[in-house]
């Protein structure tokens, strides 16, 4: 059912009237069952990250003057594939490349439980503002689910483009306490020996330990310890890491400084009496921790499962303190999947308004799909390189970021 003669959709500047758009973004959190990347902690860092060099609107769905409905879009104007001139609106997010490699997942709308929301209701909400092209990233099923996004919308003339669908990977910790936390007979019997060999390895240099940063200030220094060791590992690929775009690092030094007091954040290294085997950085938030981010210390030689071990000892950490999933976000990553217990999609997708464009963005993706087909010259000398120096690297560095 449309709400168009229900709810009156109303837009706000979330840099001229603060006030508001936390009043009403606190409300609907309230009405809410979300993720931590719609929580307030992330989003009023993402605002204030933003002020001044971004466009965003906070689009509230009212009825009868109480809030229903709560989403940002991001306006932005560029020129797509170098030809078509492009505005574009991006959900929760402000579709520049740049500032979106936050990498934003469980995305979605906030609104009442009460009501349906279709994809013909998110798009009549911001039918006052000019669009070409709509990004819906990271979208998490239930939203996809409820709107039937996928179908797009015949009523308001948009067709989707599906730019990935990937698998978010959690562990459900009540399966970990069932088994007296003997986690990995939840595992693969080859993943449980490859943990098991890789800490009887580790150990002939000490017992290994798990600790948790204890204050903000703590914190904050073994994510500089954290980042100088995922940014080793990366340019050691020949890749520039997450952390080399500068918004990003300072987002998450801000992030950590103003939401640490409120036990969202969680940051825990792994390590024995000689060296740290790795540190993750992870979001709390409504009994889940979110696998976000780690720099993992890799040795010479196959034996060493730094990423593996580390996971090990986070998850069975958040089991003892009564968390309820850990979750490692979205990826295909082996890993991953070998150390869950179950995965939910995730989404990202593309509105066309034009079916010219969306052809043309259709067809630009598939000759993109052949030609990363095709090994390059640069992967090729990468894979000489590792196997020279003997060392075999394992993709254990977080959400995705290259």
């Amino acid at each position: 059912m449309n709400l168009s003669n229900q709810i009156k959709f109303v837009y706000f500047n979330p840099f001229q009237d603060a006030s508001l758009v936390e009043k009403y973004w606190q409300l609907m959190l309230k009405k809410s069952n979300q993720h931590y990347f719609l929580s307030w902690g992330w989003i009023s860092t993402w605002l204030a990250s933003l002020k001044d060099i971004a466009d965003i609107q906070l689009v509230v769905g009212l009825q009868h003057d109480e809030p229903m409905v709560a989403f940002f879009v991001g306006v932005d104007k560029k020129k797509r594939f170098g030809i078509f001139p492009s505005r574009s609106l991006s959900l929760n997010t402000t579709g520049s490349s740049y500032f979106d490699e936050l990498y934003l997942e469980y995305n979605g709308i906030l609104k009442d439980p009460s009501i349906h929301f279709s994809i013909d209701d998110l798009l009549g909400a911001v039918k006052d503002i000019p669009w070409d092209e709509f990004f819906l990233p990271g979208l998490s099923f239930d939203f996809v689910k409820e709107t039937g996004v996928l179908t797009a919308s015949a009523e308001n003339l948009a067709l989707v483009l599906v730019n990935d669908e990937s698998p978010a990977c959690y562990v459900d910790l009540d399966q970990v306490r069932g088994a007296n936390l003997d986690y990995l007979n939840l595992i693969s019997s080859n993943k449980r020996s490859q943990i098991r060999r890789s800490i009887k390895e580790y150990e002939k240099n000490g017992k290994l330990e798990i600790s948790e940063a204890k204050d903000r200030q703590q914190a904050l220094m073994w994510f500089e310890e954290m980042v100088t060791l995922h940014q080793k590992e990366w340019k050691s690929r020949g890749r520039p890491g997450a952390f080399s775009n500068e918004y990003l690092f300072q987002f998450h030094k801000d992030l950590i400084s103003s939401r640490f007091e409120y036990g969202e954040i969680q940051i825990l290294k792994i390590f024995n009496a000689s060296m740290v085997i790795g540190i993750l950085y992870n979001f709390i938030y409504s009994d889940r921790a979110y696998f976000y981010q780690s720099g993992l210390n890799y040795l010479p030689g196959n034996i060493y499962r730094p990423g593996m071990v580390a996971h090990y000892y986070a998850i069975l950490h958040n089991a003892r303190v009564g968390l309820v999933y850990y979750d490692f976000l979205a990826g295909d990553a082996a890993y991953k999947i070998s150390l869950s217990t179950d995965s939910q999609p995730v989404y990202w997708l593309r509105l066309f308004r034009s079916p010219l464009r969306y052809y043309f963005a259709l067809g630009l993706r598939r000759v993109k799909a052949g030609l990363k087909s095709v090994p390059s010259i640069a992967t090729w000398l990468r894979k000489l390189k590792a196997l020279l120096r003997r060392n075999d690297f394992h993709p254990e560095n977080g959400v995705g970021f290259e």
